[in-house]
Order: C-alpha cells, then structure tokens, then sequence
C-alpha cells in the first residue's frame, strides 16, 4: 500500500515538497493546519529597516521572513547594504535570499535550527556587534538569547503571525486511513491538528516531527505514533522517511 504523506505547510510553501516527495513514490496530501498573516509595519519597524547598514548581521528565521526583508529592502534601499552578514537556517530560505540579489548568504550546511545557526563561525566573535532577528511573531527563541550571550545587541523584529487553519472534513477523515504520515514543524501547527483531530486519528495516524522538542510535545498530546526528523527542511524529512522505509521494510 503506498504511504501517506500530509503536508501541514502553508500551501504557498507546498509545491517544491509535493513534487520532492511525489518523485519518491509517496501520494500527497495537502492538509495546511496553518496560515500567515503579515503584520503591519510600525514607525520602530520602519526605523530598523532605514538603519540595516549599522547591523553587524541580519539572522532571518523562514522564507516568510524573507520575503517580508525583500520588500522593505526595495522599498528602502536602492542597493543592499553593505558589509551585513545575511543568515537563515536553510537552504530554502537562503535561495530566497539570494534570488533577492543577497549575498553571500550563511546558513549552517548540517542542520537547520537554531542551534545550528549559532554554531556558524560568523555568530561567534559578537560581542559590541548589532544583530537583527527577522522573524514570527512567539515561537521558539534560541537565536536571540544566544547571540546576547556572547556580548551581541540584539534587535527582533515580527514582521507576521501563524494562524491555525481548520480542516476540511474529508481532510481529517482521510488521516485516519492507514499508512498515513503527518508532516509536522511548529507547535502551532501540532496545536491546531491535536484540537481537531478524535482519538481513532491519534492512535492510527503517524506525526512525523522535527525536533525533540515537538515530539514531548506529541507524547503529551496523545499522539502514539511519533516519527522524529532531524530537521525542518524538505532534505531532513527525506532523510527521516527513508530511515522510516528501511527500519520497516
């Protein structure tokens, strides 16, 4: 019987994945239990993005915050400044990046969380340095404590939140047939799929999940069947669902 995959991303952010995973002879389904939202610039907003060239470094957590970086530097700046360290956590963010005319762009080549990120030579010697966070609104918040650790000043800036989103339900009803796994990288979207989801989908259905943190999280919730990736990018959840077909093959 062919496996299941639930993809829970924004849809916006699904087709790279759906085509990755489709070519690996896995049927897709688009299950998005979360959505974006933009938040409006404020004037402290506004100020930030006129003094990007006083920052040591920019660390930008997602392709949302990338984009949301891409539009105040063309509103803002006719060339990118210059001398700034531009950093994400991952090859998808950093191709956004770079498809904006940023470079070089940092991002850790094993690894993609925040930890990771702070291991990078470039985050090391901080100290009197400037550094700017662009991210979500709540969240887990590594970077940031981490780089004021090591002597860093550091400024965050929210520039969207992540809405849970309900399911359709055929949606739900078709995540509890078996050789299912649900695609799962934030809280908010475990959240949203714990609150929807009944006990028959809890017992039969797989979260693949990619930190420890999201896998306590699952156990807690009621999730018996918990897969853990070693990462949130698309080649992290490939890694996982090959150690998956081997271990039950």
């Amino acid at each position: 019987m062919q496996t299941v995959i639930a993809l829970t991303k924004p849809l916006a952010q699904q087709a790279s994945w759906q085509a990755a995973l489709e070519a690996k002879g896995y049927q897709v389904v688009n299950a998005p239990l979360i959505q974006t939202e933009h938040l409006p610039e404020t004037a402290e907003q506004r100020a930030v993005w006129l003094d990007l060239d006083l920052f040591a470094g920019v660390v930008v957590v997602s392709p949302t915050a990338a984009a949301q970086l891409l539009n105040a530097l063309d509103q803002y700046w006719p060339q990118p400044p210059l001398g700034v360290h531009w950093v994400c956590n991952g090859s998808g963010t950093a191709q956004a990046l770079l498809a904006g005319g940023l470079t070089p762009v940092l991002y850790p080549t094993l690894g993609n969380r925040a930890e990771d990120v702070l291991a990078l030579a470039e985050l090391q010697e901080v100290q009197g340095q400037r550094w700017l966070i662009v991210a979500g609104e709540g969240g887990r918040d590594v970077t940031q404590p981490g780089l004021q650790a090591r002597g860093a000043q550091v400024t965050r800036l929210s520039v969207y939140r992540r809405a849970p989103l309900t399911l359709a339900p055929a949606v739900l009803a078709s995540l509890q047939q078996p050789q299912v796994i649900v695609q799962i990288s934030s809280q908010v979207a475990l959240d949203s799929l714990t609150s929807q989801a009944s006990l028959v989908t809890k017992q039969h259905t797989a979260l693949l999940l990619s930190s420890p943190r999201l896998v306590t999280l699952a156990e807690q919730a009621g999730w018996e069947r918990r897969v853990i990736a070693p990462g949130a990018s698309l080649e992290a959840t490939l890694q996982a669902l090959n150690s998956l077909q081997e271990t039950t093959s």
